[in-house]
């Protein structure tokens, strides 16, 4: 290798280039024409973290300049940027060379590629960037999304329009720039340094799955393009999204692109990217490395056209930063204040982390639905009625309305809705619908996830409890239990004055048994403020569930006359604006007579009502109107059989197919795939041809338009028109066995082709067949984004195949099916493996599908027995495994076939093998609770011992799930509780709450006191957990009550940081040390201080706990309690004698721990007890420090009353002034230097206040 050569001094670069990620700064150092060694007289500063490369260009010495790993977006940009001019002096410009996403607009002229170059030009009022996710505050209070930003230098602009003059004459030097550099470094092709290939270039529209045809490109020459660039902090992968944004920017971008913002206002550059996807969901990373390439290229040849001696008369870098700064006062009358906007982005930012995390069901869709179907009007009987005037004043906490089917009780509950938040916004007012047609609406768990996230949405003074439960779930890497669910939503609730609370459809709840226990704890919690209503079918067990403990006049009976009412207004707004009766709208009375005549029958069925009404609008005449008039259905039965008879025989093969996928399904069917529903033919060849699709997918509404109805609902941000079952009503009439017999009598045979064809044998054995059918045809397609785009219908196919496949396995035809897809059609099967993995259902990027495991695994594990004994008898190897280690017998374990398990031991499955995370089968059956196949697995040799994976053994698997009967098995068949390497089955049965699986443990010999796991002992897992009889029955069998150890440290301090009351004072009583102390948690006194629990906290104090006792995360428990916001126990804990001016830890002081968060009453308690306002401690310096870089403006002016030093130095952002102006409060900037704040004063990171300022003002402030 040759040596590099070395300049004298940093002072001869001239040129700064920011290469923001490894593959930027990889393509900025092979073009390169010289690469030097670091300047002889360059010492990087210790808080410079760039990573520098040196070398020259043509005439120009260039310093590249890269981020820390991980780091990007317009913060990390524009740091990088500031201490490379700080540590490079003599620079005059920058260049910001790198990838972005290509905003493609073919049919307006802008027809840019992947590997394309985009470069920032100035256009009109724009600099050449725009920065997309600011907002700029203009005069009237008006708001505009965006914010221009600076021109690239004069110098840049010049050598841009002779480069474009040139490009005019001559060809681009880019083609020959790239060839070098691949030959100079012939790695980098191999790497993807190179042109991908126009077959990998693909746009497709926005909202339809299809591809913008484009015509050829003849060249792998780049096009350059020229104009505006939009930078921000986002990510797109969303064409939606990304066109919502472009839209609020009104400006004809070219590209998007993360790092620019962060640059053009502090630091004169000029933007040049290489185009790497079009920010939409098909992006990938195969472009990015030649996008770089051509980007660093292009910028190369630029250099060419920029001479030296110009370079050296253009303003210093470092200079044009200072001039920026200019004046404290022009700062002060020329800033717009973001600070509104910047926490609002916080706290947008926050929330969707957390919704990510609780993936709460949206109730918006149903409210909006039936908002649509609701009639003006209607509902008044109810929202005049006593009982619901009680419930709102609070009379009342109850309410359960219940009607018959189809009354209109969703609608009803739209209206009560509606009318809440018109006339009580004030409150809390949430809702929920269940949903027979929605998956994620089904639930109590899902029911609870959409109430917490509506109550944080809403109300602020409730965040904090879910912030704890985020935390607690390791900042969202573990999902919540429900019991902490349960418990977070009570606690939410009891931070607002007033909860209303409506849930719609009890009986569409798959779940009711714990919906109905959960109604009853929630009443009986003593929470006065929360207020439920609810409705329902009348059905028994819910009718019972309810009157338990209901008050009976809370139960509401849907009156027929009052829906009457309603459903005469709306039959009557139907018939003089539906377009179908438009026929009749010159005669009055016979509108009039079709009124009368539904209103004799309607007995309160809205859902009857609107049946009629569709059939009657096809009558062509009066005598067609008046027959049907006569010879109206009595019931919901009678009128759905009617619709079927009805279907003209052409659609009804169509009919039935819809009709079985959408009644036995797990979810509806978006259009699209209903469309390829019709289409597929499993007996045809081809199986599937999409040129036999409908032209007009919304068509497929006219087979059946009264059964089904078509809905929009939001997936990934993007509207889906989605076909589902019109009503539950419809859904239960399909299954039934009355279809046939509701049918007219002169239309049996058509109703029998109906109760045949929807059969759920035959209807599940037809959905198989179509799902494998339609797969097959995908055998030659091998990536999987091309096939979700253009076969909608494939991922549900690979989702649900086996699930319809499990009752039907054993017909023939789908026997069939089944054993083709899995041994004939190998590419079939590797395409399924890529869109669905049965054993990661909810992942939703695929994998590869090498490491599939074998049919026999996936017919095991989804209990298809006959496959099983097919696979078996065909030879296929009962032990075979793949690359993660699966094995059949465990799979059926895992899922309680018995009948499989079984079949493979008797083939001679090996029952003690292992996966590779460790688990066998014996350990999957116990976890499951599948007593008969841990009997089998142990009289077949299974080592009831063996240590594997997560749970550590077999018996700590069925204690952790309280699984009694095999626990005892276990022990009898030899089980050691001390076999088990990393955890203890008592431990996991104390941490369930299972006493009489703790109970058998005990009396089994299992020692109280055996430690592992987080909660490291028994005791402590069931005194966080709040089991107070597990706790009683441990200490009573000699468990240590101050036993010390990992986790919780020990007992007392998990009670009390649980809040756990009653078991603190049992604790107590046994011996518990108040004052044993953990790494983390410091005391038990800490621990209740930091939960907010008053009475443990006196509790503790009355035995003894030392007030001023140090350790743990907060130091002491006046720390603790501080930065929780918790008044009374910091005042509580001052009368006790705290020390007001304690030091510890990384909160400091109790000043600077409220402080930090805001509490002003707390922090102006803490200065009338003595607190020293100028205490120094921790990162934050002090305590005016801490609350100017909380932007908590009354706080700091608290604190300059009381004789804040403004000027104090220390801690990272040196002084108070510096810390405001980072994060652009500026109020409190403005507050600062009225109080003598000294811009210039310097410490800390950024040195001084104003450099700070500059340095953020595009972030916070926006120069006017």
């Amino acid at each position: 290798m040759p040596l590099l050569k070395a300049l004298e001094t940093r002072d001869l670069y001239t040129i700064g280039w920011i290469a923001t990620l490894r593959l930027e700064r990889a393509a900025a150092m092979a073009i390169l024409d010289e690469k030097h060694e670091k300047p002889l007289d360059f010492i990087q500063p210790h808080n410079d973290t760039n990573s520098y490369t040196w070398g020259r260009i043509n005439d120009h010495n260039v310093v590249i300049a890269s981020l820390a790993a991980g780091k990007y977006g317009t913060t990390s940009a524009e740091a990088s940027a500031l201490h490379m001019l700080s540590s490079f002096p003599q620079i005059r410009i920058g260049f910001l060379a790198g990838i972005g996403a290509g905003i493609a607009r073919p049919d307006h002229g802008c027809d840019i590629r992947l590997g394309d170059i985009a470069v920032s030009q100035p256009h009109g009022n724009s600099g050449g960037v725009i920065q997309y996710d600011l907002i700029k505050a203009n005069p009237g209070n008006q708001q505009e999304s965006r914010a221009f930003l600076n021109s690239p230098p004069e110098v840049v602009l010049h050598a841009l329009g002779n480069l474009q003059a040139q490009h005019i004459l001559e060809p681009l030097r880019v083609l020959e720039y790239l060839e070098e550099m691949i030959t100079r470094y012939p790695r980098l092709a191999k790497q993807g340094y190179v042109h991908q290939g126009f077959e990998n270039d693909r746009l497709f529209k926005t909202t339809d799955p299809s591809e913008v045809q484009r015509e050829n490109r003849d060249s792998t020459e780049p096009e350059i393009h020229y104009g505006i660039i939009a930078s921000g902090n986002t990510h797109f992968n969303d064409a939606v999204y990304r066109d919502e944004i472009l839209e609020d920017i009104g400006e004809e971008c070219i590209c998007f692109e993360m790092e620019a913002a962060g640059l053009m206002n502090n630091f004169p550059c000029i933007v040049i990217r290489g185009i790497c996807d079009y920010a939409d969901s098909h992006k990938s990373d195969r472009w990015q490395r030649y996008a770089a390439a051509t980007a660093a290229a292009y910028a190369k040849e630029l250099l060419d056209y920029i001479p030296g001696q110009d370079l050296q008369k253009t303003q210093k870098a470092i200079d044009f930063l200072k001039d920026i700064s200019g004046n404290v006062a022009d700062i002060r009358s020329n800033t717009t204040n973001m600070k509104t906007v910047v926490e609002g982005l916080k706290l947008d930012n926050k929330f969707s982390k957390i919704e990510k995390w609780l993936s709460p069901p949206d109730p918006s869709t149903n409210l909006n639905k039936a908002q649509k179907e609701r009639q003006e009007g209607t509902g008044s009987w109810f929202l005049e009625s006593e009982p619901f005037k009680e419930w709102k004043s609070g009379i009342r906490q109850n309410l359960w309305l219940h009607g018959i089917p189809g009354c209109g009780k969703t609608v009803l509950s739209t209206t009560i809705i509606d009318h809440l938040n018109q006339h009580d916004s004030c409150h809390a007012i949430l809702n929920f619908f269940f949903d027979f047609t929605d998956t994620n609406k089904q639930s109590l768990d899902q029911l609870v996830r959409s109430l917490i996230a509506q109550l944080y949405s809403k109300c602020e003074g409730s965040q904090k409890e879910l912030d704890l439960l985020f935390s607690s779930c390791k900042n969202g890497r573990e999902q919540p239990t429900s019991e902490s669910l349960f418990t977070t939503f009570l606690r939410m609730v009891n931070c607002v004055e007033k909860a209303l609370i409506i849930i719609d459809a009890l009986d569409e709840c798959a779940t009711r048994k714990d919906l109905l226990l959960w109604m009853e704890n929630l009443t009986c919690s003593g929470c006065a403020g929360l207020h439920l209503l609810s409705t329902s079918w009348k059905e028994e067990d819910i009718e019972s569930g309810l009157r338990r403990w209901m008050h009976q006049g809370s139960l509401v009976s849907i009156q027929q006359d009052s829906v009457n009412h309603d459903i005469r207004a709306y039959v009557h707004e139907r018939l003089r604006n539906d377009h179908g009766f438009h026929r009749w709208h010159s005669n009055s009375s016979v509108l009039g007579e079709i009124e009368t005549e539904l209103m004799k029958k309607a007995n309160g069925m809205f859902r009857w009502a609107a049946c009629q009404l569709d059939i009657l609008q096809d009558c062509l005449d009066l005598q067609m109107l008046q027959k049907s008039l006569r010879s109206l259905p009595k019931t919901l039965e009678e009128t759905y059989a009617r619709i079927l008879a009805s279907i003209d025989e052409n659609y009804r093969d169509y009919t039935i197919r819809l009709l079985q996928f959408l009644t036995y399904s797990k979810r509806p069917l978006t259009i699209q795939e209903a469309v390829d529903v019709l289409v597929v033919d499993p007996s045809g060849d081809p199986p599937f041809d999409s040129k036999l699709r409908m032209p007009e997918p919304q068509q497929i509404m006219r087979i059946c338009s009264s059964l089904v109805s078509l809905v929009t609902r939001k997936h990934n941000g993007e509207k889906v028109m989605e076909l589902q079952l019109a009503h539950f009503s419809v859904q239960q009439y399909l299954q039934s066995k009355q279809i046939e017999s509701a049918f007219p009598g002169k239309a049996t045979e058509v109703g029998w082709m109906f109760q045949n064809g929807l059969n759920e044998i035959t209807a599940r054995g037809s959905i198989t067949r179509i799902c494998l059918a339609y797969l097959s045809h995908l055998a030659e397609e091998c990536q999987v984004r091309k096939i979700r785009m253009e076969f909608p219908l494939a991922q549900f196919s690979a989702q649900y195949w086996m699930e319809h496949a499990r009752p039907v396995e054993t017909e023939k035809d789908v026997q069939e099916s089944i054993m083709n897809f899995f041994l004939q059609q190998r590419q079939t099967y590797a395409v399924w493996g890529e869109l669905f993995d049965p054993d990661m259902p909810l992942a939703k990027e695929p994998r590869n599908y090498t490491g599939m495991a074998t049919p026999l695994y996936y017919a095991s594990r989804a209990g298809l027995q006959n496959t099983v004994k097919v696979l078996l008898e065909k030879g296929v190897n009962v032990n075979a495994n793949d690359n993660r280690g699966h094995h059949a017998l465990r799979a059926a374990s895992s899922g309680g076939h018995m009948d499989i398990v079984q079949l493979l031991l008797e083939k001679g499955a090996e029952v003690n093998s292992k996966e590779y995370s460790g688990c066998n089968a014996l350990e999957k059956a116990s976890s499951g609770g599948h007593v008969e196949i841990v009997q089998l697995l142990l009289q077949k040799g299974a080592d009831v011992n063996s240590q594997c994976g997560f749970h550590g053994n077999a018996l700590q698997a069925a204690s952790l799930h309280g699984h009694m009967e095999i626990v005892q098995l276990l022990l009898e068949k030899g089980a050691d509780d001390k076999a088990c390497e990393y955890h203890s089955a008592l431990q996991a049965a104390s941490l369930g709450g299972y006493i009489e699986t703790v109970q058998l443990l005990l009396e089994k010999g299992v020692d109280a006191n055996a430690q592992g796991s987080e909660y490291d002992c028994a005791l402590q897992a069931a005194s966080s957990t709040g089991h107070i009889e597990i706790v009683q029955l441990l200490l009573e069998k000699g468990a240590d009550v101050n036993a010390q150890s990992l986790g919780y440290g020990h007992a007392l301090l998990a009670a009390s940081y649980g809040g756990r009351m009653e078991i603190v004072q049992l604790l107590v009583k046994k011996g518990a040390d108040v004052n044993a102390q953990d790494d983390y948690f410091g005391t038990a006194i800490q621990a209740a201080s930091s939960g907010g629990h008053i009475e443990i906290v006196r509790l503790l104090l009355k035995e003894g706990a030392d007030v001023n006792t140090r350790g743990g995360e907060y130091g002491r428990a006046l720390q603790a309690a501080s930065f929780g916001g918790h008044m009374e126990i910091v005042r509580l804990l001052l009368e006790k004698g705290a020390d007001v001016n304690s030091q510890c830890r990384q909160y400091g002081n109790a000043l600077q721990a409220a402080s930090h968060p805001g509490y002003k009453e707390i922090v102006q308690l803490l200065l009338d007890n003595g607190a020293d306002v100028n205490a120094q401690s921790s990162a934050y310096g002090n305590a005016l420090r801490t609350a100017s870089l909380g932007g908590h403006k009354e706080v700091v002016q608290l604190l300059l009353e009381k004789g804040a030093d403004v000027n104090n130095q220390g801690g990272h952002y040196g002084s108070a002034l510096q810390a405001a102006s980072n994060q652009g409060h500026k109020e409190i900037v403005q507050l600062l230097l009225e109080k003598g704040g000294d811009v210039n004063a310097q410490g800390g990171t950024y040195d001084n206040a104003l450099q700070v300022a500059s340095y953020r003002a595009h972030k916070k402030i926006r120069l006017s």
